[in-house]
């Protein structure tokens, strides 16, 4: 009798453990059969791809001098009129001394001036380390927006910053090994005689040492002249031969992005308008720009001349472009087209709303389409709560995949 007791309580242990698990596992699918994605800010843009033609304020640097020319500064960079801006060596060999002398004293330079901060105190450091967390937020920033044209820069600062934490913190910083190698290795260079003469700028303005042969491509200051005909050539020139050449000084800071495009955008701009322009090669968004110009219309076309004043390397070699020119920009959350559902408010209007997961709970929330792109809408982030729905909020969990939705519906 007490065997068959002891049975009956193990069986009834054993189905409600099977129960249970059963119970779990259908919790479980039915928790697995709601898919969800986070509605989080987004920013669209309307947009027009388009190939630019770089014309800047160029001249020729036409020193007669026969060699390799190693630069003394990076290209974009502001000179005077009779500043050394390169050194042209006899040789490949003496090219590449120079090049290595060059860089050698630049970091001695450098090291002496983080091994010279020895009169930092208390209230240094708490400027410095809001220095370093304003460069660094910088750094990030700017990659996450994918502009890297002053990234070595900006790492360089960084670096420096943090040396000079280090040297408030420890006292200083053994530098005497570094010292020592790089004044051997300038020691070592210098005793190689390397022959070379200096380049001179001509005249006041941005130094650039590469060449291109379309320096002359189109007359800078007949930029307001500009037709169509003569800004669709702009992209079959041949370029002209540029040998013997030393680089060439920019003079003025403006230079001019020309484009060709269908005459119904011109109706969207007008001159003097500030616009944004993306540079997807380059990685840069929302460069400003100036509407310079917009030529008559010919055949259904007009050209347009954008200027621009940004300068540092890379945008000084910058010539024939892919270009994204912005119209509209749109802010909101996105949010999965399939999520979408239609449904009356409490007065009978219809509105458009999704359903999110709060918990294991359902609720309904209002949106109100701002941007369509087919799979995907923004919506606004300024809806109001009204006849009874509240607005989608950001990072609410919205639902993209499951059945019988229903607001304050539980899906445990």
């Amino acid at each position: 009798m007490k065997n068959r007791t002891w049975i009956n309580m193990i069986c009834t242990v054993l189905v409600l453990a099977a129960f249970v698990y059963l119970f779990h596992d259908a919790v479980r699918v039915n928790r697995d059969s709601y898919d969800t994605e986070t509605a989080d800010e987004v920013i669209e843009q309307e947009k027009l791809d388009l190939k630019a033609f770089i014309v800047r304020d160029e001249e020729y640097i036409d020193q007669k001098t026969t060699g390799t020319v190693v630069p003394l500064i990076k290209d974009g960079m502001r000179v005077a009129s009779g500043d050394a801006v390169a050194r042209v060596c006899g040789t490949t060999e003496d090219a590449a001394n120079m090049s290595a002398l060059l860089d050698a004293k630049e970091s001695l330079a450098r090291y002496q001036e983080l091994s010279e901060q020895t009169e930092l105190n208390a209230l240094d450091m708490e400027k410095l380390n809001k220095d370093i967390d304003s460069s660094f937020t910088e750094l990030i920033e700017a990659s996450g927006k994918g502009d890297f044209s002053n990234v070595s820069q900006n790492i360089e600062e960084l670096e420096n910053k943090l040396a000079s934490k280090q040297i408030l913190k420890d006292g200083t910083i053994d530098l005497t090994a570094k010292f020592n190698e790089l004044g051997a290795k300038i020691k070592s260079l210098e005793s190689k005689k390397i022959s070379s003469s200096d380049v001179l700028a001509p005249l006041s303005g941005y130094y650039i040492s590469n060449l291109d042969g379309y320096e002359n491509a189109i007359d800078y200051d007949k930029i307001g002249d500009l037709t169509v005909g003569e800004a669709e050539k702009l992209f079959d020139k041949k370029p002209d031969d540029v040998t013997g050449r030393m680089g060439k000084i920019v003079g003025s800071y403006k230079w001019y992005l020309v484009t060709v495009m269908d005459s119904k955008y011109s109706l969207l701009m007008a001159e003097g308008d500030t616009m944004k322009i993306n540079m997807p090669y380059y990685g840069f968004k929302d460069v400003e720009v100036r509407v310079e110009k917009i030529s008559t219309t010919q055949n259904n076309k007009v050209a347009v001349a954008f200027s621009c004043n940004r300068m540092n390397e890379t945008y000084a070699n910058m010539r024939a472009e892919d270009i994204e020119l912005v119209f509209k920009e749109y802010k909101g959350y996105k949010v999965n087209s399939s999520s979408i559902r239609r449904e009356k408010d409490e007065k009978g209007n219809e509105i458009d709303i999704v359903y999110i997961l709060r918990g294991d709970i359902m609720n309904a929330r209002k949106i109100e389409i701002i941007y369509d792109a087919g799979d995907y809408v923004l919506v606004s982030e300024e809806t109001e709560a009204s006849n009874g729905y509240r607005p989608i909020k950001r990072y609410d969990e919205v639902i993209v995949k499951g059945r019988n939705l229903s607001d304050g519906k539980s899906i445990s």
